[in-house]
């Protein structure tokens, strides 16, 4: 039980609330253990538990109209899912995947509603850390709009580098979904960033070996490399 105190006040989520109030919520949290690629939860299904990942990593991904997957956000060590909808009620507005084998707590919705509805301050830090959360994927959405594609998936790359090291364990398809492009224009980008010994690629696996012209491309205007 104090292995889960602890996860929860590293969260940046949780890092606000007091101790006995982290308690609470470490009091009423189940292990649960998934193997890669196994669904955490589905788009769609009604909201049951929310999920912090303790260990690997868990992509959320919609699928458009003509059945593409995009991935909207990759989670890590700390991350909390299906928070929006425990709050709202909804159904969960994504699908959560493992990519590893991941360890999750999980709360059911109705444990966690009770719990905020005896502590209003807790669901006061709380939104507080949504918000921003919020404001980073409307940047992120900026980001759509407003860089070229060899800037976005810089900033992808940077930004998993980041989460889990120079060692990336995503294909180019699941990077092109990532930054909302094809999976043709994603190899091409990619073998360009290869040629210019930025990264190396094996099977789904892909190598960050210079960080310094990564990130040269990323903070634009877009470079030659």
């Amino acid at each position: 039980m104090s292995n889960r105190l602890e996860l929860f006040k590293a969260c940046s989520l949780f890092e606000a609330l007091s101790d006995s109030e982290a308690s609470v919520l470490s009091r009423v949290s189940i292990e649960k253990k998934f193997k890669r690629g196994d669904a955490l939860f589905n788009e769609k299904e009604k909201c049951s538990h929310i999920y912090i990942v303790q260990d690997g990593q868990v992509k959320a991904t919609r699928y458009t109209s003509e059945g593409r997957e995009v991935i909207i956000e990759i989670f890590g060590h700390c991350d909390m899912l299906g928070t929006v909808c425990a709050f709202s009620g909804a159904a969960y507005e994504y699908t959560a995947q493992a990519l590893t084998n991941v360890t999750a707590l999980l709360i059911k919705r109705e444990d966690f509603m009770d719990i905020l509805k005896e502590n209003p301050g807790m669901s006061i830090k709380m939104l507080a850390v949504l918000s921003e959360r919020y404001k980073g994927l409307q940047d992120k959405v900026s980001d759509f709009v407003s860089y070229k594609v060899e800037q976005r998936i810089a900033k992808l790359l940077l930004m998993l580098m980041d989460k889990i090291g120079t060692e990336i364990p995503f294909t180019r398809q699941e990077i092109a979904g990532m930054v909302g492009t094809t999976i043709e224009t994603a190899i091409r980008v990619s073998s360009r960033f290869k040629q210019a010994k930025i990264i190396k690629t094996e099977r789904g696996r892909i190598f960050i070996i210079n960080t310094e012209k990564l990130q040269a491309i990323a903070d634009g205007p877009p470079v030659k490399f």
